[in-house]
């Protein structure tokens, strides 16, 4: 029996491209679903200031942004191990410096990569040191991000933000 290293994995995650399609699909896909889904079923003026158009052109230019250039960068950054504990950092530094735009999923979207790039994912290489442990600090990025996104659409389907 041997003693488990300082970077086994102890939480089974998915791979990395199920883990980054997933807080897309659900802080930005899903917000956006639900803002077609006020301007459908409700009598709110959609092109009001903030309304639920400016509300998906920012989510979906923010959120796809965040994620195009993590996925690009992240590729870049994966080959090599030096690389991946810069990338994990940037990231997760990333995840933290974007709360501000937690409406638009960017926060969650660099924390998924800095987990994938810091091996807490399936299938790819485990860091340890400050590397994992940013990673960690984006995976919660990334969790909070889901868990605040989908708190807030069912705080406002249930009419508590009126």
């Amino acid at each position: 029996m041997s003693a488990p290293t300082a970077s086994a994995r102890r939480i089974p995650l998915p791979t990395a491209p199920v883990l980054i399609s997933t807080v897309y699909g659900i802080c930005v896909i899903g917000l956006i679903a639900f803002f077609v889904g006020e301007i459908v079923f409700t009598d709110h003026d959609p092109w009001a200031t903030d309304g639920p158009v400016d509300s998906i052109r920012n989510i979906l230019i923010v959120g796809t942004g965040a994620l195009v250039l993590a996925v690009l960068l992240g590729q870049r950054l994966v080959q090599t191990p030096e690389r991946a504990r810069v990338g994990a950092i940037l990231f997760g530094a990333l995840s933290v410096v974007s709360i501000v735009f937690f409406w638009s999923g960017a926060p969650g979207i660099f924390g998924a990569c800095s987990a994938w790039l810091a091996g807490l994912t399936r299938c790819s290489r485990p860091l340890g040191g400050a590397a994992r442990v940013v990673g960690l600090v984006g995976l919660f990025m990334a969790v909070l991000n889901v868990l605040l996104t989908v708190g807030g659409v069912l705080w406002a389907v249930a009419g508590l933000d009126s």
